[in-house]
């Protein structure tokens, strides 16, 4: 019994010689305010406490990322070197108007401010000069010719939605306007709405397009077209090949004339796109090369034009072949 009490006497002295723990603070817990203010050097080691007081804390500016830092390019120049058949959205016309094909030279303009009135809108400048190869048919005698402007935004990754204004001289547009709309010359302008859609890592792109035509033509015209890009069909060492396959449809409304409502064309291309491994053209290079074939058929506004006009302007078929070369800066 001694040993025991002794034994219990020995913890509980153990026991009482450690620390207890600190008591929790009833009530509101405060801070006091702290400063990173330099009030000199006096709790400094001697060695720093001479120029202690000189010295600053390093500073880093944070930089707005810029409006302009997309990667989209600001300049986009597509020269169509030849196409075999002069085609309007898919609607080619008649040998009888164009014969020998046409080329045209295209450039799109973006400025670097693509953040204007702060709500991410760019402005687009476009403009198009093209030719059609046959001086002695109603359409090659006139020089194609077309200027536009257009307000811009991102609305979702890779989906660019613009609003803009379009002069188009010459060409379908012009002879229509002039020979069968009573217009003073071969002139046509339109507002119109386009939809862009194009993800360079997925492969899918697109675009829908809605036109009001108010001068030379009017009525209204649509373009839809959606395809997929098949990347390194073909790829050896120094150069591989990439390929665009997309499907587009054109309706249209009393555009080409009173009554002519409904589909003006369907087309099928098919694009090849090379590229070398070297960067220097292709793919993600400053110059690309993009050979092409299409496929068209006229829909049922072909047989409403020529029954307004009383001759067939417009081929119920077509298969073209084209060869583009563009610059993207």
């Amino acid at each position: 019994m001694v040993k025991h009490c002794a034994a219990f006497f020995v913890a509980g002295a153990l026991a009482w010689a450690v620390e207890a723990p600190p008591a929790i603070p009833d009530g509101q817990i405060t801070y006091d305010e702290l400063s990173y203010q330099n009030t000199g050097a006096s709790d400094l080691p001697p060695e720093f406490a001479a120029g202690a007081s000189n010295q600053t804390l390093p500073t880093m500016e944070v930089v707005p990322p810029s409006s302009s830092s997309s990667s989209s390019p600001h300049v986009v120049v597509d020269l169509m070197a030849y196409a075999t058949d002069y085609q309007v959205r898919g609607m080619g016309v008649t040998n009888d108007l164009s014969e020998y094909g046409c080329s045209s030279l295209s450039i799109s303009f973006t400025p670097t401010n693509r953040n204007l009135f702060h709500k991410g809108i760019q402005q687009r400048f476009h403009g198009m000069a093209g030719a059609i190869w046959d001086a002695t048919c109603p359409l090659g005698d006139v020089m194609q010719f077309e200027l536009g402007y257009s307000l811009g935004k991102e609305v979702v990754p890779n989906l660019l939605v613009e609003v803009g204004y379009n002069f188009r001289r010459g060409g379908l547009e012009g002879y229509m306007a002039k020979w069968h709309d009573g217009a003073s010359h071969r002139s046509a302008q339109d507002i119109s709405l386009r939809a862009a859609y194009n993800d360079f890592q997925k492969g899918f792109f697109g675009h829908a397009e809605i036109g009001g035509a108010f001068y030379g033509l009017t009525g209204f015209y649509m373009d839809f077209e959606g395809g997929y890009r098949f990347t390194d069909v073909m790829s050896p060492r120094a150069f591989g090949l990439d390929l665009e396959v997309s499907l587009g449809v054109a309706p249209s409304f009393s555009y080409w004339g009173t009554g002519v409502e409904g589909l003006d064309a369907t087309r099928i291309r098919v694009a090849v796109l090379p590229y070398s491994s070297n960067g220097r053209f292709g793919r993600d290079a400053h110059t690309f090369i993009k050979p092409w074939v299409q496929i068209s058929w006229t829909g049922n506004n072909a047989r409403k034009i020529t029954r307004n006009l009383g001759y067939t302007p417009v081929d119920h078929f077509q298969f073209t072949l084209g060869l583009d070369i563009g610059w993207r800066f």
